[in-house]
């Protein structure tokens, strides 16, 4: 896939980030960090997406559950995380809202922008993440 996204680097440790209509959030994050050899930091953002998955994670049962999204939304708010484990993870979380105005929210698994995402990372150094076998996720190793 090439990467139609737009970015300005602000200063030594930020950057602006423009998804582009068609452009999947997650995947494009994950790429644009690679490029910029980027492998710790944290985003949020606003913008509108056509598809989405989101997923609840159930600490119990170590299980995600998802479910998915076919119509307009706003992307409310996204929020999320930049670490390394063996690969770079994106962790990310949002809020969106459907025409009349009724959110659904959770962990961002994929999301198809149907209008832009505009999206704020804030570049760290290297955040390891290891695999924590009481919650069965991949936390930071700090």
């Amino acid at each position: 896939m090439i990467l139609l996204m737009k970015y300005q680097k602000q200063k030594d440790n930020t950057y602006v980030i423009r998804i582009e209509r068609g452009e999947e959030i997650v995947n494009s994050l994950t790429k644009f960090c690679k490029s910029n050899k980027i492998g710790g930091g944290f985003f949020f953002g606003v913008g509108a997406v056509g598809k989405l998955t989101l997923a609840h994670y159930s600490v119990g049962k170590k299980k995600y559950n998802e479910k998915k999204f076919n119509e307009p939304l706003e992307m409310a708010s996204l929020n999320g995380s930049v670490g390394v484990e063996k690969d770079l993870i994106i962790h990310a979380h949002g809020v969106f809202a459907d025409k009349n105005m009724q959110t659904v929210a959770g962990h961002v698994v994929s999301a198809r922008v149907s209008g832009t995402a505009e999206i704020y990372l804030i570049k760290l150094p290297k955040l390891k993440k290891i695999y924590d076998p009481g919650t069965g996720l991949k936390i930071f190793d700090l």
